[in-house]
């Protein structure tokens, strides 16, 4: 009787030990560029105040200023770009948003809006040449052979934050 009730006790223990395990997901911490809810919407204010006027005047039509893609397209976006990049011995990614404009008259989806494109980077390694007296901040290039990623979802009308 006590053996069974000691197998039963260690079965409950190693079960309890593998829901615990597998239930214990690490916490990401968000990255330091992150910024709080009332800063973003003064930073898209500001920009709607000295800058999406003057553009939407001189279009002569509400421009897109905002824009949408999926988390799972980021993400295979991101995993193809560290893929492309280990080929060519590249280390130290990042992305650089460039802001873009389909030509009025095209087959684009949104001819004539405002659109964006990232394009994957690479940190330059610093040389002793580049250090000089003066500090010289690392150079970010954009990588070569690796399509930029487009085809967002731009909100028209643009949706507010």
């Amino acid at each position: 009787m006590k053996s069974l009730l000691r197998s039963m006790l260690a079965c409950t223990a190693v079960v309890a030990l593998i829901i615990f395990c597998v239930s214990c997901d690490p916490q990401v911490e968000p990255p330091q560029q992150t910024i709080s809810y009332e800063e973003a919407n003064a930073l898209e204010e500001d920009f709607i105040e000295t800058r999406y006027n003057v553009i939407n005047a001189a279009l002569g039509y509400e421009d897109t200023r905002e824009f949408w893609f999926s988390l799972d397209t980021l993400k295979k976006y991101i995993e193809y770009v560290e893929q492309e990049a280990g080929n060519q011995g590249l280390e130290n990614l990042g992305m650089r948003i460039y802001f873009g404009a389909y030509p009025q008259n095209s087959n684009y989806p949104d001819a004539g809006y405002s659109t964006v494109f990232l394009v994957p980077t690479t940190q330059q390694a610093s040389s002793d040449l580049r250090k000089g007296f003066l500090p010289v901040q690392p150079s970010n290039n954009n990588i070569g052979g690796i399509p930029p990623l487009n085809y967002s979802q731009g909100g028209q009308p643009p949706t507010n934050y």
